[in-house]
C-alpha cells in the first residue's frame, strides 16, 4: 500500500513591480521616471502663457495644449449649424495649399461633441506654437531621457558606497557575523565580541567606486536648465563660481529669445483676432498677479492697523501725561 507523501510547497516569490515591497523592475521604474520628467515639463509648457480677452466659450488651456502637442492650433467660429457664431479653440487640419506667407486659406477646426467647421480667414485664425511652426516636444522628450540617464547613474553611484566590503565568517559564527553587522549599523557605541571575531575577515569586493554626487546634481540642473531654456523659463546654468554681470546677461538672451519665439505667434494671432473681428484680446507671460496683489494690500491693510494701533497707544499715554 502506497503512500501519497504531500510534497511541501516551495514559498512562492513576491511579486516585483512599482508597487510591491520587492522592486527590481528597471523597466517599469524608468518608464515612470521618464513619464515623471516629461509629464513634468509638459505642466510648465502649458503654463507659460495667459490670454487675457478670449471669448468666455474658448478654453485657453485646450489652446495651449494642442499647441504644445501638435504645434498649431486654431481659434474660430462656425458659420452655420447649431454652435453658429460661438467662439472655440480647435484643432486643425491644412484643407488648402498655402498662402504668400505659408499660412493655410482654407482648413476644417474639429474638437469633440462633433464639432467640425470649415474655417477661413473670415471666421477664424490659424495659430502655430513658434516661429519655426514645429513643436518643442521632441526637444523636451531628449531632456527627460537625459535626466533619467542621470538620475539612474546616480542611483547606481549610492548602491556602491552602501556595499563596498563583504564580510567572511565561519559556518558556525554567522549568527554571530549578523549580531556584529546589526550593532555596527545600528550605531551601537560599542561592539561586544569573543576571541574568535578574529577569525571574520572582510573581503574587499573592488567596489571602490568614487562618490560623484556633486558632478552628478550639476548635471541634472544643467539639463534641467537645458529644458527650461527651451520654453523660455529664465535660469542660469549650475556654476561652481560667482558670474559677473555681463555672463548672466549674455546667458539669459537665449532664453528670451525662445520664449519670444512663442510668445510673438500667439501675439500675432491675437492682432488678428483683435483687428478683423474686433475684439480685445492679448497674450501675456503668465504671472500670479492676483497674490502678489492681495499680499501687496493685505500689508498694507496690517501696516495701517499698526500704526493706527501705536498712535492710538501714544495718544493714550499723552493724555495720561
Amino acid at each position: 500500500m502506497s503512500r501519497n507523501k504531500k510534497q511541501p510547497q516551495q514559498p512562492q516569490p513576491k511579486p516585483c513591480n512599482f508597487n510591491s515591497e520587492v522592486y527590481w523592475g528597471s523597466m517599469a521604474y524608468n518608464a515612470r521616471l521618464l513619464q515623471s520628467y516629461k509629464s513634468l515639463f509638459y505642466m510648465m509648457a502649458v503654463s507659460r502663457f495667459e490670454w487675457v480677452g478670449l471669448p468666455k466659450t474658448v478654453d485657453p488651456l485646450f489652446l495651449e495644449r494642442q499647441l504644445l502637442f501638435e504645434g498649431r492650433a486654431t481659434i474660430a467660429r462656425p458659420v452655420k449649424g447649431r454652435k453658429k457664431g460661438f467662439w472655440y479653440s480647435a484643432k486643425c487640419v491644412q484643407q488648402s495649399e498655402l498662402g504668400v506667407y505659408d499660412y493655410p486659406k482654407r482648413w476644417i477646426a474639429y474638437n469633440r461633441d462633433q464639432l467640425r467647421f470649415k474655417v477661413t480667414r473670415k471666421n477664424g485664425v490659424w495659430i502655430y506654437d513658434n516661429v519655426m511652426r514645429y513643436p518643442i516636444l521632441d526637444a523636451l522628450d531628449l531632456c527627460a531621457r537625459e535626466l533619467v540617464d542621470i538620475q539612474k547613474t546616480k542611483q547606481v553611484n549610492r548602491f556602491y558606497q552602501k556595499v563596498p566590503y563583504v564580510l567572511v565568517a565561519p559556518d558556525d559564527m554567522e549568527i554571530s557575523a549578523n549580531n556584529f553587522m546589526a550593532s555596527v549599523m545600528g550605531g551601537e557605541p560599542a561592539t561586544i565580541a569573543n576571541r574568535y571575531i578574529k577569525e571574520m575577515e572582510p573581503y574587499n569586493l573592488g567596489l571602490q567606486v568614487p562618490f560623484i554626487g556633486s558632478e552628478l546634481t550639476a548635471a541634472e540642473q544643467n539639463v534641467m536648465n537645458r529644458a527650461y531654456t527651451i520654453l523660455g523659463i529664465a535660469n542660469i546654468t549650475f556654476k561652481s563660481e560667482r558670474m559677473i554681470e555681463d555672463e548672466v546677461r549674455s546667458m539669459s538672451e537665449p532664453t528670451t529669445m525662445l520664449a519670444l519665439s512663442a510668445l510673438n505667434e500667439r501675439r500675432r494671432a491675437a492682432e488678428y483676432l483683435n483687428t478683423i473681428f474686433g475684439m480685445h484680446v492679448d497674450v501675456v507671460w503668465r504671472a500670479d498677479n492676483i497674490s502678489e496683489n492681495y499680499n501687496t494690500l493685505g500689508n498694507i491693510e496690517k501696516s495701517a492697523r499698526i500704526l493706527s494701533g501705536q498712535s492710538k497707544g501714544l495718544a493714550e499715554v499723552m493724555g495720561n501725561d
